[in-house]
């Protein structure tokens, strides 16, 4: 498509388009990087301020009340939810230790004995657990913006094969063997 002095799109007599295809493809792929940076969440920080954590706490609330799914709230319910498992990893060891000690003072002991590391297992599974949600939302967002790179890819390629595919049925429309033929008549 060219240009007339009036900034409007008048197209070439042969029919092609003088916009390169690739540009359009980079400047799409650009947008999508843009987007795809925008996306990605920045962790959530409740605990450096005040302000901060009234401002978490009403996105967690959003995020918990959103029964449509349409907000990830990986990132702004992981500190409560670490929260939560360090409270359970050091709760349970204690109160089994309670338990154990009403029990038997020697299986309380035994308890005692094994609550530190248990605790820390505890936490260290819960942390485990959490990472690794953390990086399947992260990888899943990796794989949407790929497969949008890929739909965009398609979509050039596309609109390249179209130009090809009339170049070829033009290249066999002139059938230029045929005057070799003429010409061995003779």
């Amino acid at each position: 498509m060219t240009e007339e002095s009036s900034g409007t799109p008048v197209p070439d007599p042969e029919g092609y388009e003088t916009e390169s295809r690739w540009i359009a493809w980079k400047e799409s792929a650009t947008r999508r990087f843009a987007r795809a940076g925008e996306r990605d969440e920045e962790p959530a920080e409740p605990f450096r301020s005040p302000v901060a954590f009234r401002q978490w706490s009403a996105e967690t609330a959003r995020a918990l009340v959103d029964v449509q799914f349409h907000r990830s709230a990986t990132t702004t319910l992981l500190p409560l939810a670490y929260l939560l498992g360090l409270i359970f990893a050091f709760a349970v060891p204690i109160g089994t230790t309670v338990w154990m000690w009403q029990v038997s003072a020697v299986l309380g002991v035994l308890a005692g004995l094994i609550a530190l590391p248990l605790g820390l297992s505890i936490a260290a599974a819960v942390r485990l657990m959490l990472e690794f949600l953390v990086n399947a939302s992260r990888l899943a967002t990796r794989v949407e913006h790929i497969s949008e790179l890929a739909d965009d890819l398609f979509q050039a390629l596309s609109d390249v094969a179209e130009p090809v595919n009339q170049l070829s049925e033009d290249v066999r429309a002139v059938q230029f063997w045929r005057f070799r033929n003429r010409g061995s008549r003779k």
